[in-house]
């Protein structure tokens, strides 16, 4: 496995894919782990995990991101999007290729992202045109795309500059002339993203998307589905015919330094948030994740508590009445949906947060993406309590069903074995 973060503690979605496909990986072979060792803001490293099948694992010092000055003009001149020469993975890199020379013991190779995947097939490119050889005969590679960044960056394209609630003309001015800048180079990665990943998947045995849906839009005919998961709680609350305390309750759980959901947070905020306290006066939004700084302002608006991390999400989750998942871009499965599914909290979510999901409208959670359908839905669920325990009962059966890390790791494992025995036979 080659990841261009720790996974652990798995304390956001990207890690805890991650951790649970090393795990598949275990289940299929001993597996070594070469990962940079960046690990989550605000919490503390821990050991590896006494997984089944993991043997060594090497961290290796995060390479630094570089300015602009000295990205900007290889970008112009070359093929990859700005995010893959952007960062130095040469360290990571060097180790690899340490590793892939070491000795023929290495079957399969699964690379956690692209970013992982594309410098070392840079450099083994180059290190084959500088002996004129290309006949070097290596492991099975398996890159997980994860999200389709082509995709995602579409999305975002369509999103209009975010202003904080107060702020100036000149405030506007900067947000709008960075927003300008953003989107011209995210208008040309979108197509360097899709050359990319193409030619990524025609060059490795297989690419893992996160659903039959991005198999469609990945244009990729070796790529195959790992869906994402959740773990099972020890225990949920399952009545939810009352709500859980005497305040009204809607809980957001994500990551703020990640544009999805700091857009999601913020657009939440400023255009749903105060059509639901019109209606429901009491109601609060309680949102947790690192980096609260982000979206700072948000914090100061009537029924919002602005969390950060916290030690202990049980008590949110214990307390929550709907949680909320109003993503507007990104591509994948999005694992907060699936941790709402879990604990058999009743959800509403945007058909983008809900992508790749076999959630159904009016099902197993409510589904609305403009901010009068969002805030309605919002208010049904804190003001009826036979749709949050109807809603809450499906979701949690679905979940059981379909998306359990134990059935995804079962199955990527089975995946692995055969992806090699082909290799081998």
């Amino acid at each position: 496995m080659v990841a261009q973060m720790y996974p652990w503690p798995p304390v956001d979605g990207y890690r805890q894919r991650l951790s649970h496909m090393i795990s598949a990986l275990g289940q299929a072979g001993e597996v070594e782990l070469i990962s940079v060792d960046r690990h989550s803001i605000g919490s503390e490293r821990v050991e590896p995990p006494a997984v089944g099948g993991l043997g060594k694992v090497s961290t290796l010092t995060p390479g630094p991101e570089m300015p602009m000055r000295d990205w900007l003009r290889p970008w112009v001149r070359s093929g990859p999007p700005r995010r893959l020469i952007a960062v130095d993975s040469s360290e990571l890199t060097e180790a690899v290729l340490l590793r892939l020379e070491s000795g023929p013991d290495i079957d399969l190779v699964f690379y956690s992202l692209l970013d992982s995947w594309w410098p070392v097939h840079e450099a083994l490119k180059n290190s084959r045109t500088a002996t004129r050889s290309n006949d070097r005969i290596g492991p099975v590679e398996v890159v997980d795309f994860n999200d389709l960044e082509n995709l995602s960056l579409k999305l975002r394209r369509k999103n209009p500059p975010r202003f904080a609630p107060g702020s100036g003309p000149i405030a506007h001015l900067r947000v709008l002339s960075r927003w300008a800048v953003s989107r011209g180079f995210d208008l040309i990665d979108e197509r360097r993203w899709d050359a990319v990943q193409r030619d990524c998947a025609a060059q490795v045995a297989a690419v893992v998307v996160c659903s039959e849906l991005d198999i469609e839009r990945s244009g990729c005919t070796n790529a195959v589905v790992v869906g994402n998961g959740a773990q099972a709680p020890e225990r949920i609350i399952t009545d939810r015919m009352a709500l859980q305390t005497a305040t009204p309750t809607m809980l957001f759980v994500g990551a703020l330094d990640y544009e999805p959901n700091s857009d999601a947070v913020e657009w939440f905020v400023r255009e749903v948030m105060p059509q639901i306290l019109a209606k429901v006066p009491a109601a609060r939004l309680r949102i947790v994740g690192r980096n609260p700084e982000r979206v700072s302002w948000v914090g100061s608006q009537p029924g919002v508590d602005l969390l950060g991390l916290v030690d202990d999400l049980a008590p949110e989750l214990d307390s929550a009445d709907v949680s909320i998942v109003p993503i507007r871009v990104g591509a994948g499965t999005r694992l907060k949906v699936l941790e709402a599914l879990a604990h058999c909290i009743p959800l509403v979510t945007t058909s983008i947060g809900s992508e790749g999901i076999a959630v159904q409208h009016n099902s197993d959670a409510l589904v609305a993406d403009s901010a009068a359908e969002f805030a309605a839905a919002c208010i049904s669920l804190l003001s009826e309590g036979e749709l949050r325990q109807s809603l809450s009962q499906a979701g949690a059966e679905l979940f059981r069903r379909q998306y359990e890390w134990s059935r995804i790791e079962a199955d990527l494992a089975s995946k692995v074995t055969s992806w090699v025995e082909q290799a081998q036979a």
